[in-house]
């Protein structure tokens, strides 16, 4: 097993952020178009594409990572998932037509934050969530250092400057937290 697969497969981690759950705490229905950026090895893509009969798009900029995901699909039987390359913050896909849109451990490894958030905005519908898991900005069993983290209140900061408002917030265990927002409309 590639060894980032099996960072982000590690079972503390998959424990805590508790996909299925977590995405139906976010609100996924099965009626929703799901945007996972960042999908990694597709720990969210592909309880996404369980509980959404729409499309799931696997954004992603690694090769290897969507072709794991690419086979994990095909193996599980998911055919509503959709793998996308990417190569910075301009996505390749049409305005307000995603539901919920999910950046998991992503942000913090963001540099052109306006510009992703922006893109972000134009994407998501009117209605729709965008939820943003990030590890806690202290010292956790997992994850980065802490000063490559990005804490809550500079993560609501950064999403509120570009247009959206806070709808709710929760711990997933002693690593991360997820933060939910919708477009001001």
């Amino acid at each position: 097993m590639y060894s980032k697969q099996m960072k982000y497969e590690n079972l503390i981690r998959l424990a805590e952020l508790n996909p299925s759950v977590t995405l139906e705490k976010i609100g996924l229905r099965d009626n929703h178009t799901v945007c996972d950026i960042g999908a990694g090895s597709g720990i969210f893509t592909l309880p996404a594409a369980k509980i959404s009969n729409n499309k799931v798009y696997a954004l992603e900029i690694n090769d290897e990572m969507l072709s794991i995901i690419g086979d994990k699909a095909k193996a599980d039987g998911s055919s509503n998932i959709e793998l996308v390359k990417v190569k910075g913050e301009i996505f390749d896909l049409a305005d307000d037509t995603i539901d919920i849109f999910l950046m998991v451990t992503v942000l913090h490894e963001i540099k052109d934050r306006a510009t992703l958030m922006a893109e972000v905005k134009r994407i998501i519908n009117k209605n729709g969530r965008l939820a943003i898991i990030e590890f806690h900005k202290r010292e956790t069993p997992m994850g980065p250092t802490i000063n490559h983290r990005i804490g809550k209140e500079e993560t609501i900061d950064i999403v509120i400057s570009a247009g959206f408002m806070e709808i709710d917030s929760f711990d997933l265990g002693d690593n991360f937290y997820c933060l939910v927002f919708s477009k001001c409309i």
